[in-house]
């Protein structure tokens, strides 16, 4: 599974998320969902820096 498609997978289980006993783990999937989000650009600058190099 690439980054982009656990972050997708995350951000649509946060969604998923009702109620307020679900606000934590809403909250914490959409940050984990963030956090694949900025891996994914990271990998693709890393990729680009390097196609330059």
């Amino acid at each position: 599974m690439t980054y982009s498609e656990s972050a997708e997978s995350r951000a649509d289980r946060a969604g998923e998320q009702s109620g307020d006993e679900w606000r934590t783990d809403a909250v914490g999937a959409g940050l984990s969902a963030i956090a694949y989000a900025l891996l994914d650009v990271a990998a693709a600058i890393r990729e680009n820096t390097e196609a330059r190099q």
